[in-house]
């Protein structure tokens, strides 16, 4: 028969607390808490996490099991990248997740971070980019200016018909890393 033996997470709860009452800003508390689990080696600490937040602060929302596990996982993606985690902080939470979920490096999350927050995309936007990102040839996401110059030789490329902002032409910036690279698209007026 296996018995679970009673673990005592009162040193986790009590620094939950502390954490709660700290009046960190969303992410920052999150990050706190994901340190807070992972720093447990049972099993069930999410989960216990999960049910002492939401009994003892029923009014604040986003502590779900399911929750309690991302933000683990959260710490545990950037806590040896702390100028990733420093750049995690200046956008939302669902950002994150769906940046932590669809992306496999360090180096790929840092990317659409810096783009998140230079575009402003909001999620739907953020998984559709990764989407083309991994669908497309093998082309990088977010080109760095010699990443163009490699695909696009200037020899090759024909100005004679360049578009201008001029002629309702828009910028694509979906694909660039450096705002000073600038794609033209002529758009149908």
């Amino acid at each position: 028969m296996n018995i679970r033996k009673p673990i005592d997470y009162s040193a986790m709860f009590a620094a939950l607390d502390a954490l709660m009452v700290a009046d960190r800003p969303q992410i920052e508390l999150y990050c706190g808490i994901g340190r807070l689990v992972s720093d447990r080696p049972e099993k069930g600490a999410a989960v216990a996490a999960a049910k002492y937040l939401s009994g003892a602060y029923p009014d604040v929302s986003g502590f779900s099991p399911r929750n309690l596990r991302r933000m683990r996982e959260f710490y545990r993606a950037y806590e040896n990248a702390p100028q990733v985690l420093a750049q995690t902080m200046t956008i939302g939470w669902t950002q994150n997740i769906v940046i932590l979920e669809n992306c496999v490096t360090t180096e790929e999350r840092a990317r659409y971070i810096a783009a998140v927050r230079r575009f402003h995309w909001s999620k739907t936007e953020l998984l559709e980019k990764i989407t083309k990102g991994t669908q497309e040839d093998n082309t990088p996401p977010l080109c760095s200016t010699e990443a163009v110059e490699e695909q696009l030789p200037l020899s090759d490329i024909d100005v004679s018909s360049a578009a201008t902002p001029k002629d309702h032409s828009q910028a694509n910036f979906s694909r660039l890393a450096a705002p000073d690279v600038i794609h033209w698209a002529k758009q149908e007026v």
